[in-house]
């Protein structure tokens, strides 16, 4: 089949640090690839992928911000319509939905988000679409859809090798946000009397939160901030952790992280 998968222009494919959803697209990309089938991926230009890669911005957007995103998502979708060759159509953002329906392609989107009533409108107004949630959870939790189902995240795990013995800290990786609870991985750290390692970055958005909670916490504790990781640092982290923090405070869609530190070995403790 030819294939196009639009990822989002704000992180390349693969993410060089955090990205889950860039880091979903990459195996997506790569696993396609690797059963023949014509993958074109419309991303940043920096992306690297083992196909076709199609760009309007030459690196990442960042700070995200949502013109940007309705400028890839309008390029991209133009660029299907008027090459005129592709069999199916996924997209992974709920402001691509209502696009497809000017393009003659079957589209498929995956939920990548918690449920929103903004969203749910969206989706709501587009039943041709196939839906992929991303876990049973994540589906109970949105406006039922005529065409979907579940397909659970997955990595490649020949690139997560097992470790059987750890370094003797914990670990939070990830965005620094209060639904992610990185405040109370830094308290329950600290109960414990165990050293944390956090890695990941705030969005803009959650810099007041990292001011707040996060910053003066780190200054009290002597826990290690360690920022973004490639996917090599990231690896050994993990491998190297006594278990992996993630004290949800919110409805969290899947959570790609827990099933990279489990396949390093590294137990998860979450709620």
């Amino acid at each position: 089949m030819r294939i196009a998968i639009i990822s989002t222009p704000f992180i390349r494919v693969p993410p060089s640090g955090y990205g889950g959803t860039e880091l979903f697209c990459y195996e997506l990309v790569e696993g396609l690839s690797a059963r023949g089938h014509e993958v074109t991926l419309f991303a940043t230009g920096d992306s690297s992928v083992a196909c076709r890669r199609r760009s309007l911005y030459a690196s990442p957007c960042w700070p995200p911000a949502p013109e940007d995103e309705v400028n890839h998502v309008a390029w991209a979708a133009s660029e299907i319509a008027r090459e005129d060759r592709f069999d199916l159509v996924h997209v992974n953002s709920p402001i691509a939905v209502p696009f497809t329906r000017f393009l003659r392609v079957p589209a498929v989107h995956t939920l990548h988000h918690a449920s929103c009533d903004e969203s749910s409108r969206i989706y709501a107004q587009h039943p041709e679409v196939a839906y992929v949630a991303i876990s049973e959870r994540q589906r109970a939790l949105e406006i039922p859809l005529p065409r979907s189902c579940v397909i659970h995240h997955g990595v490649t795990p020949a690139r997560y090798p097992t470790s059987l013995s750890d370094e003797g800290y914990l670990a939070h990786l990830g965005r620094y946000a209060e639904e992610k609870g990185t405040h109370l991985a830094l308290d329950i750290a600290r109960a414990a009397g165990m050293q944390l390692r956090l890695a990941g970055r705030a969005h803009p958005k959650d810099r007041p939160y990292y001011l707040r909670e996060i910053a003066p916490r780190l200054r009290e504790s002597g826990a290690s901030d360690l920022g973004e990781m490639d996917h090599d640092r990231k690896v050994a982290l993990l491998r190297g952790a006594r278990a992996l923090l993630c004290p949800l405070q919110w409805e969290e869609p899947f959570g790609l992280v827990a099933v990279e530190a489990m396949l390093c070995g590294t137990p998860v403790l979450g709620f």
